[in-house]
């Protein structure tokens, strides 16, 4: 079957299938999108981001002044995984605001709550303790979080940024943090502790002052906002996942604190049918120079972008636990449409 390319304009256009080039089948609408360009990056970040209310971690019991115990977050039918994000109609933005709020009306709170996305109301009765001096909920929770990535791209022409590839999660409950606010700073690798078969490796960094962008998106397929110039390199084409091909390509990475450099991979399963939105396609580290630096893909190195070609085709999002030379890749139209929704 052949089908006729209307055009080579951007826009929809009706294209006619034909079998053998001669007999019509059927017309489809296609569309022609524009060449999109962005920088590369594989600049390592330090990435810090806060929470849309505060997250319940862990629930327990606390003790009365009779010393009998009692669950009060267990009553009122907290879980693990809940986000609380207002006090008696009051948003919450930190911790600190919540043990606040909860002492002010004497442990008694009407709480709004959110789970899996959907929103209810429940009302807690907290225990004061005379030793601490303050109200026991039997809940423990967190409000922030802080670690190391890679930047995957800058695009100049709306100051956006992609990175990671994957969503950040929280490390006790393992859902994807609903983010307030956060920041991307300049990082500057300290160490890289090599990666074995059953014991991934890590980047070691530390942050720099230099804020480089806004944390407006965690999904997914990675954290996206807003960024002021990042980089002085060049843009380059965006491949589309039909042009990844199995074969030779390079990775973007800073591994040694020295700058980002490029480093030669494969691809060698171009296309991933999974259920992960961040796991596309396989790629195996054949750099003998990275290799010997990281042992192959480490944590510190989602995010990294991948090039075949010239174009950027993806970017680095995990590692194979059993064997640190091979890895998933995310597709990079699917950061970018990310990016174009938090745009």
């Amino acid at each position: 079957m052949e089908a006729d390319a209307p055009t080579d304009n951007i826009g929809r256009y009706d294209c006619r299938v034909k079998f053998l080039g001669v007999v019509p089948i059927k017309t489809v609408n296609v569309s022609v999108n524009p060449q999109q360009y962005v920088v590369p990056s594989g600049e390592a970040i330090g990435v810090r981001m806060y929470t849309d209310g505060v997250l319940v971690i862990a629930t327990g019991s606390v003790r009365n002044e009779n010393g009998v115990a009692c669950e009060p977050a267990k009553m009122s039918g907290l879980e693990i995984g809940d986000r609380i994000v207002k006090i008696n109609g009051e948003k919450i933005i930190s911790t600190e605001d919540f043990t606040e709020k909860i002492t002010a009306c004497n442990g008694q709170a009407l709480l709004d709550v959110v789970r899996e996305d959907k929103s209810f109301q429940t009302r807690i009765a907290g225990v004061y303790s005379h030793k601490e001096k303050c109200y026991k909920l039997g809940i423990w929770v967190r409000d922030s979080t802080a670690g190391i990535g890679t930047l995957t791209f800058y695009n100049p022409s709306n100051s956006s940024f992609g990175a990671l590839g994957h969503g950040i999660c929280d490390s006790d409950t393992g859902d994807i943090l609903v983010v307030r606010k956060g920041s991307i700073n300049r990082c500057r690798i300290i160490d890289a502790v090599k990666g074995e078969k059953g014991t991934p490796g890590e980047l070691i960094g530390s942050f720099c002052p230099e804020v480089l962008g806004e944390i407006d998106s965690n999904c997914s397929v990675g954290i996206f906002g807003s960024a002021k110039k990042i980089s002085e390199a060049d843009v380059v084409k965006v491949a589309t996942r039909y042009q990844l091909k199995k074969g030779k390509a390079e990775v973007m990475c800073d591994v040694d604190g020295k700058g980002t450099k490029t480093y030669e991979i494969e691809i060698t399963k171009p296309s991933m049918i999974t259920s992960e939105s961040n796991k596309d396609f396989v790629i195996k580290v054949t750099d003998k120079e990275l290799l010997e630096k990281t042992g192959g893909i480490v944590q510190g190195m989602s995010g990294s972008p991948i090039l075949q070609n010239g174009k950027l085709v993806g970017a680095v999002t995990h590692v194979f636990v059993n064997d640190p030379t091979k890895g998933y890749g995310i597709f990079i139209e699917n950061m970018l449409a990310e990016a174009e929704k938090v745009k």
